[in-house]
């Protein structure tokens, strides 16, 4: 038999409603439906090109008619119609998912009647079927799939359509005839002429250029000869993959890596990322960024022949700061958008300014991209196309894939590119955001507007120790940055190269070894950080001590961090309180203890000496501890004897409670609490245990410190069993404004489940609902919205000049329970670290500095010979401003404005913490005679002014600058 018309019945009453939200079965029958209705042998049978029509009233001519009824179409259909129409001559194509069940059941009817008349007139030699090229057969396919998406797009754009049938179908006829009698140059010349009628339709609606982007997700069990396919394809390919990914893949594969840099030069593939490893940003130090970054795009560099431009990453890492990182990193373009999990600001266009938070803008991409694997993402393309031509000033799609694609849609996409741009060009990221103009539109996207999931991912995963692997993470790298800069000033000092190959080992051993680390990459960085703080101490006081007075004994304390701290050092091997300075602001030496809080410059040093008779008694006739209370100069704390917490904090004076504090455990729901009050009309409501059998004991009374020990159980109230007892020990020292605070669990009842609703929590609670609220992110000041944040330094609640700040020790989550409650989690599922710090402070304007101040170790080192011939204190470098804080020392960079030769400095790394703009003065052991600001990458950002001994930077806020100082050469 033969046909004279193809129909596909679709579900719907037109092309205008033409469902976009169908399952992966029936969103694939009905567009392969469109496919093969334009396979080459139908067209030459019939000469003419396919057409449509509503399956709810189908056509009622029906004799030698192609009737191809996707599955979604079915139930459309009247009752028994198949079988009518199948007797009055018609041939249904029903019940059919993929191209070849399609394309077999619509050619069976005509090759069976070759077949039987190749029999009667005994033709034996000539070929009953004609064997087609598969490759032409599927850009006919493709053809046939650009066509129903252009009608589609048409529509979407609100357009009516204006192609021209009569060209399309002579082409496509023409096409069909050349491909039968096995001209493939011809049959591909004639469909070249229909795609570009198709595009010409196109331009009608949509006259400039639009862009599809390739982005292809590659992990190193996916280097495979799939994606080796992929990078010859010599279609533009964005490659997303780690460096340290990339790595592997080039150990396991050099050949692939030869492959992937010849595609790269040819500027055929692009890789994109910039990362060593997707660590968990933000909640994670910034200096590790910054190395992961660094240290990321270079292997890149070395690997595929080019330095990654464009910033993306599969797993959650979006950050406010991170716009002015990549952009000092070389980075001049990101994708603002998510792949897994989290909570960010999805606003999507397919350019934008995205700002951060300093100010700085780069260009990015915000749509969400679409599967290239799923046939319901290629039903709703028009749709997402034409919201991009109408909304964003460049339209773009972007696809997200494997290498290993199986959708033949995806291969009608690369197909439809090959012959004319109909539905998109295929571009590189960095060409899309070089080559296109800008949209003008800057999204200044906030702190507050992000929240990542790795809480609830580590439990899911049942990943051991969810919140202490980054209380870990964050000890073991303020042991390494104390140490780095011990190590790094002597180097400094001296004038010597600072970046020794040694200290980049360990760097990396450290950074290697971040929350998501294996255990033995931990332990190993935990084996290479074993003294190497306790080296760099030595080397740099061996220099502060040199000449120094070999008769007298003592400890030289040694401040890693740029501001004035004051911490608690133990003294053991002192037979009395040190002999009194100004520096020295309370000791306590009894039986227990023998420990000092002392005042160090920042980046500077002090020196302690032995007394030589015990200290005469304090002169206050007020002690610091007494029966559930303890005091200071600044503030007295009064604990709670029912919760063992604390009670309230207060100032002296009529001044109201400005913190209260007790540990709970919270169930996932609300319970009903009987009430024992037999007059009682309700009971209680509450997610959270109850506390008792407290005890409070006084420990220490003074004369420096102050500390109460306090005991109890947390139990479950509805069925009064055991949940955990506790120990919280509250210490408060004189000439120090912080309360520290040391909890330890024993936990009967581990929570389960969702780590958000089922915990052990501190909680904390303030008196104004309305205080200014503020936490810590990528060490600086941001706020916050919603119930869920992170914090891993502090969180701040501000009452106009009043201000209160709990200080983390590294423990990141946290919860706000209400609009004057907070709940900073303590042990969720999987959790197995049963100690926990906080510390308290009153009134300190930069909270950052006491964050660093609690969870950086100072420096101490006890020497046979003191003082220093400079004095008992001193500094190595000073800032002039409290928000701005010295992070490390590194070598010069290259720089074609001054020859290597006349260079003579280094370099120091500062950070705002606060958010505030400032003009500080930079100064050092040394008067330096000129200085420049450089980016990540040694380029120069401007020219420094030097005014006197100090060298003068504008610090924008949030700003992370680099300075290189240089002085006169030495004689």
């Amino acid at each position: 038999m033969t046909y004279n018309d193809i129909v596909i019945l679709i579900p719907c009453h037109s092309l205008d409603d033409f469902p976009t939200e169908l399952d992966e079965k029936e969103a694939e029958s009905l567009l392969n439906a469109f496919a093969v209705a334009w396979h080459p042998e139908l067209l030459a049978t019939t000469r003419v090109i396919p057409s449509w029509h509503r399956s709810d009233e189908p056509p009622q001519f029906l004799t030698d008619r192609l009737l191809l009824v996707p599955k979604t179409a079915e139930d459309w259909l009247p009752y028994g119609w198949i079988e009518e129409a199948e007797s009055n001559g018609a041939t249904v194509v029903s019940g059919k998912i993929q191209r070849d069940e399609y394309s077999e059941a619509a050619l069976a009817p005509l090759h069976s009647t070759e077949e039987s008349s190749e029999s009667e007139t005994e033709k034996p030699d000539s070929p009953s079927i004609v064997e087609l090229s598969a490759d032409l057969v599927a850009d006919f396919y493709a053809l046939g799939f650009c066509y129903i998406q252009l009608e589609l797009l048409t529509r979407c754009m609100h357009h009516f359509s204006s192609l021209d049938e009569a060209t399309i179908q002579r082409e496509a006829i023409a096409a069909a005839d050349a491909a039968l009698a096995h001209d493939e140059e011809a049959a591909r010349a004639h469909l070249k002429a229909c795609f570009e009628v198709l595009l010409e339709n196109r331009e009608r609606f949509y006259p400039i250029d639009c862009y599809l982007i390739d982005l292809c997700l590659v992990a190193p069990e996916w280097a495979k000869e799939s994606f080796q396919e992929a990078i010859e394809d010599e279609q533009p390919l964005n490659i997303l993959i780690t460096a340290q990914d990339l790595e592997t893949v080039a150990e396991q594969n050099p050949d692939l890596i030869t492959v992937l840099k010849k595609s790269c030069d040819n500027r055929e593939t692009e890789v994109i990322g910039g990362e060593r490893e997707e660590i968990a940003t933000p909640v994670i130090a910034v200096e590790s960024l910054i190395w992961q970054l660094q240290a990321g795009s270079e292997k890149i560099r070395e690997l595929s022949g080019r330095a990654p431009t464009t910033w993306a990453r599969r797993r959650f890492g979006l950050a406010s700061l991170l716009p002015m990182l990549l952009h000092r990193s070389g980075f001049h373009s990101a994708l603002h958008l998510v792949l897994d999990d989290g909570i960010y600001p999805d606003y999507e266009q397919s350019k934008i300014h995205w700002e951060g938070a300093d100010g700085t803008i780069l260009d990015a991409y915000s749509r969400i991209p679409m599967s290239a694997e799923g046939a319901a993402s290629y039903l709703r393309f028009p749709q997402r196309m034409a919201e991009s031509m109408e909304e964003d000033q460049v339209g773009a799609l972007m696809f997200a894939r494997w290498p290993d694609v199986k959708s033949p849609f995806y291969q009608d996409m690369k197909r439809i590119h090959r012959y004319a741009p109909v539905l998109g060009s295929f571009v590189l990221l960095n060409d899309f955001f070089q080559d296109t103009e800008s949209s003008g539109r800057h999204s200044s996207y906030d702190a507050r507007e992000y929240l990542s999931p790795f809480l609830s991912q580590l439990v899911a995963m049942r990943k051991p120790d969810p919140l202490s692997r980054f209380i870990d993470c964050f000890q073991r790298h303020d042991e390494f940055m104390a140490g780095r800069w011990f190590q790094t000033v002597a180097q400094a000092i001296y004038g010597k190269p600072i970046q020794e190959p040694s200290l980049l080992e360990l760097e990396a051993k450290v950074e290697d070894a971040h929350p998501d680390a294996e255990e033995q990459t931990i332990q190993g960085a935990r084996t290479a950080l074993d003294g190497f703080r306790e080296a760099g101490v030595k080397k740099l006081a061996d220099i502060i001590l040199q000449g120094a007075d070999s008769s007298q004994s003592g400890v030289l304390l040694l401040n890693s961090l740029s501001f004035n701290r004051r911490v608690v050092v133990d003294l053991p091997d002192f037979p009395f309180e040190p002999e009194p300075r100004d520096y020295i602001k309370a000791t306590q030496f009894d039986g227990q203890r023998k420990q000092a809080v002392v005042e160090i410059p920042g980046a500077g040093f002090v020196w302690l000496q032995p007394g030589k008779k015990p200290a005469p008694a304090a002169k206050s006739n007020i002690p610091i501890g007494e029966p559930l209370l303890l005091r200071n100069e600044f503030f007295e704390v009064h604990i709670h004897e029912e919760t063992g917490g604390i009670a309230q904090i207060k100032e002296y004076g009529r001044k109201p409670n400005r913190l209260s504090q007790q540990l709970s455990y919270r169930f996932p729901y609300q319970r009903n609490i009987p009430r024992p009050d037999p007059l009682g009309d309700w009971d209680e409501k509450t997610p959270y245990a109850a506390v008792r059998g407290v005890k409070a004991e006084l420990t220490c009374a003074g004369p420096g410190m102050g500390e109460i020990v306090t005991t109890g159980e947390l139990y479950d109230q509805v069925s009064d069993s055991p949940l955990a007892t506790f120990r919280q020990t509250f210490q408060l020292w004189r000439g120090r404004p912080v309360l520290d605070v040391k909890i330890e669990l024993d936990v009967q009842v581990q929570p389960e489940g969702n780590p958000w609703d089922h915990y052990y929590a501190a909680r904390f609670a303030w008196g104004d609902s309305t205080a200014s609220l503020t936490r810590s992110l990528l060490e600086s000041a941001h706020a916050f919205q919603g119930e869920r944040f992170e914090g891993p330094h502090y969180f701040e609640i501000a009452e106009g000049e009043e201000r209160v700040t709990i200080l983390n020790h590294g423990l990141p989550f946290h919860r706000k329970t209400g609009p004057r409650m907070l709940d900073s989690m303590l042990v969720v599922e999987g959790e197995t670290r049963r100690e926990f710090q906080f510390s308290i402070a009153l009134n300190q304007n930069f909270p950052m500095q006491l964050a660093r101040n609690a969870m950086v170790p100072a420096g101490q080192y006890a020497s046979p010979a003191g003082p220093p011939r400079m004095g008992n204190q001193g500094w190595l470098f000073h800032v002039s401003a409290s928000n701005v804080q010295i992070t490390r020392v590194m070598d010069l960079k290259h720089d074609e404005l001054r020859p290597e030769e006349s260079r003579k400095g280094f370099a120091v790394r500062l950070l705002e913490t606060e958010g505030v703009h400032r003009s500080i003065k930079l100064r050092c052991f040394k008067s330096p005679v000129s200085a420049r600001q450089r980016d990540f990458q040694g380029k120069t950002v401007v020219e420094l002014p030097v005014e006197e001994d100090a060298v003068l930077v504008e610090m924008s806020l949030y700003e992370i600058a680099e300075i290189e100082i240089f002085f006169e050469e030495s004689n």
